[in-house]
């Protein structure tokens, strides 16, 4: 799992700084920031669709079930910042990235954000619990079943583990991150709050 923020942190950072100067405040941007190559494990596949670029487009809708049977619909949190994360239990990077994920969320209370972790596994809610325990990891943001990877593959495009995509409050997709990072680290923590002060 890369601890480094990546390059589109940096920049994303920049514009946010640029325009807190511009509105007469600021916060400190580290300038020794290295993009570091991005853990993921790929899902073997000879039918995955050609990567689209979402950046930029509206968020593919879905709706999917948590283990816990309610259903969940991705319109649901249109005027929120959403991290949508694909992940999976025999997914390496996955199990690294998920105690900063909770931390990160933890850090978000109150505030209009949401993650939305969808599981890949076929092996459904014993597989998924069977994992947290033994990793010891006591989630508390809503993990979601895509078990024969219809929004994964075919609506997001996915061809690995873990992949994120951040959803600003109009519906759009932001960014498409590939891989594990630290996403409570302090200047991705900052990118989130950017996100959060825009209308």
């Amino acid at each position: 799992m890369s601890s480094s923020p990546p390059a589109w942190i940096k920049y994303t950072l920049l514009s946010f700084a640029l325009l807190a100067v511009a509105g007469g405040f600021a916060f400190t941007i580290s300038d020794k920031w290295q993009p570091a190559p991005p853990k993921e494990a790929v899902i073997p596949s000879n039918s995955v669709p050609q990567s689209g670029n979402l950046e930029g487009l509206a968020a593919p809708a879905f709706t999917l079930k948590r283990f816990d049977g309610k259903v969940v619909n991705l319109s649901d949190y249109r005027g929120k910042i959403v991290f949508l994360n694909f992940w999976a239990t025999w997914c390496e990077p996955c199990k690294e990235e998920m105690p900063s994920m909770q931390r990160l969320y933890q850090k978000m209370q109150g505030k209009p954000f949401e993650i939305l972790a969808i599981s890949l596994d076929q092996g459904g809610k014993p597989a998924v619990d069977t994992f947290l325990k033994q990793a010891k990891l006591p989630l508390t943001f809503q993990i979601l079943h895509d078990p024969d990877q219809a929004t994964s593959k075919k609506l997001y495009h996915t061809t690995g583990v873990p992949e994120s995509f951040i959803i600003g409050k109009d519906g759009k997709v932001i960014k498409h991150v590939i891989g594990s990072y630290e996403w409570d680290n302090a200047q991705i923590t900052a990118y989130f709050e950017g996100l959060l002060k825009k209308i």
